[in-house]
């Protein structure tokens, strides 16, 4: 990982939530239980999860009926969440240009 912070430069919160995740898809762990097990609410959890992945940290999430964050630990890990991200920006790009027909009534 180039340019990553290294774990002893991550807040007590984060290094904490970073320990707590589960290696691989199969272990993935549902936000709710994590939150509760790092002691932080979720919406504080989704941030710090965020943050790290933003840094660089293999945090990867399943989109499943399973459900879960983990840590990336396998190239088809990896471009399971590269391939995830990418069709949410897409699907985004597609909704702001479709609101975006409409901007003439607003201006």
């Amino acid at each position: 990982m180039t340019n990553v912070r290294h774990q002893d430069q991550l807040t007590a919160r984060e290094k904490a939530v970073y320990m707590a995740l589960p290696q691989g898809q199969e272990n993935a762990i549902k936000v709710p239980v994590l939150a509760k097990k790092v002691g932080i609410p979720e919406r504080r959890l989704y941030m710090i999860l965020s943050h790290l992945a933003d840094q660089g940290y293999l945090v990867g999430s399943l989109r499943t009926q399973k459900g879960g964050v983990y840590r990336i630990v396998t190239s088809d890990e990896y471009f399971y969440t590269v391939n995830m991200l990418k069709n949410n920006a897409k699907s985004y790009q597609r909704r702001v240009a479709g609101l975006e027909k409409h901007r003439g009534r607003f201006e």
